[in-house]
């Protein structure tokens, strides 16, 4: 899963605000060292592990590289060569440690300094940490809550890591072990794979806010009854700084708009008066004329009075299924829709549906036949 979730991350980090690149180094490390310690452990070989206990302290890696992926989720701040700086202590005590246990029995009182400076280390980037998130990340009124709630998330998985380390060197040097962490390590490989399953059952993290919420807004407006003449994108460039200012207000709401104008355009027959115009429907709907004239112009394919003739015609379609002629003429079906007279229907109808009424009509009853 870890390989999965860091193969996706690289593959979406330009695109996503979520992602950076010391999250895709992160999870990637996490994912290489539990993979080598089971691949080890499955054929127990004891060289191996070995070999594994020596090299595996300098994982250490991943809390300063936590620390710098919250701190490179605010979008003012950018990488720079010195957040490299960070990961000097834990290369650092890494190779100390392996010195030390390599040529030397270092005696309680060495190990216990050794625990001390990295209690010191740990500490200190969790503050650091929580710090950046609450100033940088909590308190931006423009992040998602996804985002606040999974860096959240991670820094508390942070914080239960750290503290299954702490114990478990602190039972190793009273046992007079040698000082990995090796301890209730399954405790961290827990954690580990609950955030790996947060990222994939929140995909959000994996593919970005902006994305996943586009796809939810195509896949809704699939379901409209006119879809074909809707379009979620603008279909020409906004060039109005008015318009613009609508755009950030609306884009997030715009399959919403396409369903309160068909729905109340199916449902209440607004059309079947002439004289609705444009400002009138607006009123009808409760929305600003300006939002509107914003949707017919940048999201729909055809004008305002185009559509209005379309429902109007596939008013007419209904009353006709319906059997309105059986008693009434064309030219009061014409009316009844909202139409001036027959004449303008005539021309939208064989327009619309490519046929004229009573061929169209003909059509019909030939298939009731």
């Amino acid at each position: 899963m870890g390989f999965l979730i860091s193969t996706i991350l690289f593959v979406n980090k330009k695109s996503n605000p979520i992602i950076n690149t010391y999250l895709v180094l992160l999870i990637s490390i996490i994912s290489c060292r539990f993979f080598i310690f089971g691949l080890f452990n499955s054929f127990s070989n004891h060289t191996l592990l070995n070999i594994y206990s020596q090299y595996c302290n300098i994982t250490l890696v991943i809390i300063p590289l936590c620390y710098l992926y919250f701190k490179n989720l605010d979008p003012s701040y950018s990488s720079r060569i010195k957040d490299l700086f960070h990961l000097i202590f834990p290369i650092a005590y890494f190779f100390v440690t392996l010195q030390i246990y390599n040529y030397t029995k270092p005696d309680i009182y060495k190990r216990f300094i050794l625990y001390f400076f990295l209690i010191i280390f740990l500490i200190s980037y969790i503050i650091w940490s929580y710090k950046v998130l609450k100033s940088k990340v909590w308190n931006r009124k423009k992040n998602s809550k996804i985002l606040t709630n999974w860096t959240l998330f991670l820094l508390i998985g942070l914080i239960l890591i750290s503290i299954r380390l702490l114990a478990s060197i602190f039972t190793e040097i009273q046992t007079n072990e040698i000082s990995r962490g090796f301890k209730h390590q399954w405790i961290s490989a827990v954690i580990w794979s609950i955030i790996v399953i947060k990222m994939l059952v929140t995909p959000e993290i994996l593919y970005g806010y902006n994305i996943m919420h586009q796809k939810l807004k195509e896949n809704r407006s699939s379901n409209l009854i006119l879809n074909e003449i809707w379009n979620i994108n603008p279909i020409v460039a906004i060039n109005n700084s008015q318009h613009l200012t609508l755009k950030e207000k609306m884009e997030q709401h715009i399959t919403d708009y396409f369903e309160l104008i068909e729905k109340n355009t199916s449902q209440k027959k607004y059309f079947r008066d002439s004289k609705v115009s444009l400002s009138d429907f607006a009123t009808k709907l409760n929305i600003p004329k300006s939002h509107l004239a914003y949707l017919f112009k940048y999201h729909c394919k055809i004008s305002f009075s185009e559509y209005k003739k379309l429902i109007q015609i596939q008013d007419a379609i209904l009353l006709i299924k319906d059997g309105y002629l059986k008693n009434n003429t064309m030219d009061s079906l014409s009316k009844e829709v909202g139409f001036t007279s027959y004449n303008p229907f005539f021309t939208s109808f064989k327009n619309i549906m490519g046929v004229a009424p009573l061929e169209y009509i003909n059509q019909i009853n030939s298939v009731a036949i």
